[in-house]
């Protein structure tokens, strides 16, 4: 959709208001400001209570400056699905849909619907008010967007609360004109449960990936205007333990944190650049990550040539997890400790994907090669190596 037809709307919908409506109502003197009043229905024609509408600034045709003099103003429908909203600054403004969920189909002014578009790029259906009129018994015509509503939970069925998972989402279109796939991350609720809106009918297979941990939902249809809430994501673990915090701390469990490490915990400074790097062994990628993050460290970010030849001398040619990963957006390779991707090391047709699923984490044996939770050797990489800048010193004498 472009701007042309939305500047078309709002030209289209001046014209309709100030035919109708040019007039102060009521015989009342023109006020500096106007009210829009109507309903709300759905598409079946039921009106529709609790729903929030708003005006807000329309900058598709003005400009951004007009935010500095209009604020946004709502109304909630009654319970016979009534709404009203004064104080509208005459200028150029959008009716938006401010339940989540729904998207405006189009809305009757008198005799004329104007409808909209979705996904509407800038919001809503943009229009003027002539100043002090007030534009009575409009119809909002409203739809539910489609939805995915699912549960994650362990294998005893406790749900995993409160914790960000990365969703994948591949459709393919009931019309027969081909696929797609999306990624998202989203965060679960107090009980455990996820939500996604989408636009298209398609047949939609779901994947949920958590720290290392994979599930694939059983393939299932979406027509247009229908919502799936019964989807059940089962992780094939005992317990799920949620490692977010309000702070963005990770907090590691205290079976994940006793773990022992390779080489009685010896840090080893490397001269080139002053960092602390150490073996652990792990039961996963994820536990490694959980292990470093609780000795204020990170899984190893490899930056040069010079690095990479210093820890296979220090460490030798063992399977190591590193802290290479691709798991927010497939393609994407990114340190854990958010540095940026200057070198890499990859083993000959590496990194690529295989029959047994994605593959988002990195194991270096002086080479490197991506891994997935459906490998077989991801039960059989127990080491790790995690990295620090700076190692915590003793205390002086003055400062005991």
């Amino acid at each position: 959709m472009n701007r042309s037809y939305f500047k078309f709307n709002l030209i289209f919908l001046t014209a309709i208001v100030g035919l109708l409506f040019g007039a102060p109502s009521h015989g009342v003197a023109q006020e500096a400001t106007s009210i829009l009043s109507g309903h709300v229905v759905d598409i079946k024609g039921n009106r529709v209570a609790g729903f929030v509408l708003a005006i807000e600034p329309f900058e598709g045709i003005n400009g951004t400056e007009q935010r500095e003099h209009i604020s946004s103003l709502e109304s909630q429908t009654d319970d016979a699905g009534r709404f009203s909203i004064s104080n509208i600054v005459p200028t150029s403004v959008q009716l938006v849909a401010q339940t989540s969920g729904y998207v405006i189909q189009f809305i009757k002014i008198g005799t004329v619907a104007v409808h909209q578009h979705e996904p509407s790029p800038f919001g809503g259906i943009a229009f003027t008010i002539k100043p002090g009129a007030h534009i009575e018994n409009v119809e909002v015509v409203v739809k539910s967007r489609m939805r995915m509503r699912g549960r994650i939970v362990s294998a005893d069925g406790t749900p995993l609360t409160n914790a960000r998972v990365g969703i994948k989402i591949r459709q393919r279109y009931l019309n027969g004109m081909g696929h797609g796939t999306s990624s998202c991350g989203t965060r679960t609720d107090d009980a455990g449960y996820w939500v996604q809106h989408v636009d298209t009918p398609a047949l939609y297979t779901i994947t949920v990936n958590y720290q290392g941990l994979s599930a694939t939902v059983e393939p299932f249809i979406l027509q247009d205007g229908e919502r799936k809430d019964d989807i059940i994501v089962m992780f094939d673990e005992d317990r799920l333990i949620s490692i977010d915090s309000p702070s963005g701390r990770v907090e590691a469990s205290a079976e994940a944190s006793t773990s022992p490490s390779a080489g009685a915990g010896v840090w080893v400074v490397n001269p080139a650049n002053g960092h602390a790097y150490k073996s652990i062994r792990c039961r996963s990628w994820d536990d490694a990550n959980i292990q470093a993050v609780a000795e204020d460290a990170h899984l190893v970010a490899i930056n040069d040539a010079a690095e990479q030849k210093w820890l296979s001398e220090i460490f030798g040619w063992h399977p190591y997890w590193i802290g290479l990963t691709d798991f927010e957006k497939e393609g994407e390779w990114v340190w854990t400790n958010g540095e940026p991707t200057t070198y890499t090391n990859w083993a000959p047709h590496e990194p690529m994907d295989d029959d047994r699923g994605e593959e988002d984490y990195v194991v270096m044996r002086g080479k490197w090669s991506d891994v997935g939770t459906e490998s077989a050797e991801w039960q059989m990489i127990r080491m790790a190596i995690i990295e620090k800048k700076v190692l915590p010193t003793k205390p002086s004498a003055e400062e005991k």
